[in-house]
């Protein structure tokens, strides 16, 4: 697990809540939701990965609407990406091929 690429993550998915957390109150109850666990990562105390069931929010996008912001959408995937332990090797060949079409 990488504490630093951990720390970078919630920052940016924090920046991202605040900028929609006025638009929309679902926003706002992912922060809600998150703010505990945002809160230890950035302090560098999560040491050991998560389980993804583990992580709250994801019903949110779904049956809240959040999926349609997209910005929102990538920077909680990728938190919660890093909080499982960072990106698995087909994770990795999979971008790199999206990435080459």
């Amino acid at each position: 697990m990488d504490i630093e690429k951990l720390k970078e993550k919630t920052l940016r998915l924090r920046s991202t809540i605040d900028a929609l957390m006025a638009e929309d109150p679902a926003v706002a109850q992912l922060d809600l939701e998150l703010a505990p666990l945002m809160d230890r990562a950035e302090r560098g105390r999560i040491r050991t990965p998560l389980e993804w069931r583990d992580i709250p929010g994801c019903y949110l996008f779904t049956e809240d609407g959040l999926q349609q912001y997209a910005e929102l959408e990538l920077a909680f995937a990728e938190f919660k990406i890093e909080l499982i332990g960072g990106e698995s090797p087909t994770l990795r060949r999979l971008k790199s091929q999206m990435e080459e079409k």
